[in-house]
């Protein structure tokens, strides 16, 4: 399955960026080759209708699910449709926290 999480830069020591929509990358973790690989997120600058871009954006990259320290209404609804699940963090962590989380 593949996880997208929003990152700060686009390496595994970065941290988890705050902003989902207008992060600059996101990692994409497979959880079954446990392999992460990064996105640009070229729709961060779009002026209107951001969230649901970046859901697109997502889906298109075969992502299953999402963990961000937020989403908003308009993504959440958009993933919803796409049967992409969210999963909040509480707290902002580096993307190999996360990803540890995900291989206990």
């Amino acid at each position: 399955m593949i996880i997208a999480i929003p990152a700060s830069d686009n390496r595994t020591d970065a941290f988890t960026d705050e902003r989902f929509a207008r992060c600059p990358f996101f990692c994409l973790y497979d959880t079954d080759t446990r392999q992460s690989r990064f996105i640009v997120n070229d729709k961060k600058d779009a002026a209107s209708g951001l969230g649901p871009q970046v859901a697109e954006l997502l889906a298109n990259h075969g992502a299953k699910e999402v963990h961000a320290m937020e989403v908003g209404p308009k993504a959440q609804m958009i993933l919803n449709k796409l049967n992409i699940t969210i999963k909040l963090l509480n707290t902002q962590k580096t993307l190999e926290e996360v990803i540890k989380m995900l291989n206990p």
